[in-house]
């Protein structure tokens, strides 16, 4: 949740691998919470992990047209700015977050000018995460990387942190 700033001053001073939670790519969204590819290859430089957000409007101009294919897009760009070994899922379920915390009478807030409730259909909660395994392997990339993705490279950058 860092910007340009934050997170340069994370890079400079990092001595370990640095894990951005929730990122998606400046490259195919021009948000300010998402990454340029400089910082994807600086994250990546430490040895850590770049998770995607599922959050359709870090994806996509328009949120609420936001597909899975808009989420393979940013994973696929990231993974080839940083290499597969660097990218990681970050899903921020803000809907269904929200459906439990917000009380009827604030529907429809927003949060620095996005609609936190567009979601990728299929993808409102993590009982759709199997779609993003499934929509990886379709596009051709090899199981042993949709593995890496699904959770392999933040498990090892967690063995590395806490060993």
């Amino acid at each position: 949740h860092l910007g340009a700033s934050g997170v340069a001053h994370v890079l400079e001073l990092a001595t370990r691998p640095v894990m951005a939670t929730h990122s998606s790519a400046r490259a195919l969204r021009d948000h300010h919470r998402n990454l340029t590819d400089d910082q994807i290859r600086g994250v990546a430089g430490t040895g850590g992990v770049i998770c995607v957000n599922f959050l359709a409007a870090f994806l996509t101009e328009n949120a609420r047209e936001a597909t899975l294919d808009h989420l393979l897009d940013h994973i696929e760009h990231i993974a080839g700015v940083a290499g597969i070994d660097h990218v990681g899922l970050g899903p921020d379920f803000m809907d269904e977050v929200l459906r439990d915390l917000t009380p009827p009478c604030c529907e429809g807030v927003s949060s620095s000018g996005i609609d936190n409730r567009a979601v990728i259909p299929g993808l409102e909660g993590p009982g759709g995460l199997p779609l993003v395994g499934e929509g990886l392997l379709a596009r051709g990339l090899p199981e042993a990387d949709v593995r890496k993705i699904l959770g392999g490279n933040v498990h090892r950058l967690f063995g590395k942190a806490l060993a």
